[in-house]
């Protein structure tokens, strides 16, 4: 089997844990289950191309490396999940813009910008974009903290 094949199949898997088990069992209601059974099906269609794709790939004889979860890029991804922990308590305690311009050049620092122009722009631009949406747009506050 290739990877594409594995990969497809697992996914698969987990599509048909969702629409069976965890959906029916956790939501009440046609009408709340309607956009996860929308989600499930919008993550079933790359499920089956990767399956198809997988199996012309096997048929026309075509071999791939083997396949591992755990690659160096999945093992950097998921040493941001306590940088993560730390940014969602700390927003708390500083406040949103001030806690995501500090996460946001981290995050960039983390996985290897090293260019002054980016590592000076994003960390201001994505929270104003941000507050653009979510406040303005959308009214929703934010955090506040000791300094915003």
């Amino acid at each position: 089997m290739n990877k594409e094949l594995k990969l497809g199949t697992i996914f698969l898997l987990f599509s048909g844990f969702l629409w069976f088990y965890a959906i029916p069992y956790h939501i009440k209601g046609s009408t709340q289950a309607l956009y996860p059974r929308c989600l499930t099906i919008a993550m079933l269609i790359p499920c089956i191309l990767l399956i198809i794709n997988g199996v012309k790939a096997y048929k026309a004889g075509v071999r791939h490396e083997s396949f591992s979860i755990i690659t160096p890029a999945s093992l950097r991804a998921l040493l941001m999940v306590p940088l993560m922990l730390a940014y969602i308590f700390i927003i708390d305690i500083i406040g949103f813009y001030i806690t995501t311009c500090i996460f946001v050049f981290i995050f960039l620092l983390f996985f290897g910008v090293r260019k002054w122009l980016p590592l000076v722009i994003y960390p201001i631009v994505i929270p104003a974009v941000v507050h653009v949406v979510i406040y303005e747009f959308l009214s929703f506050p934010f955090p506040e903290g000791v300094l915003f």
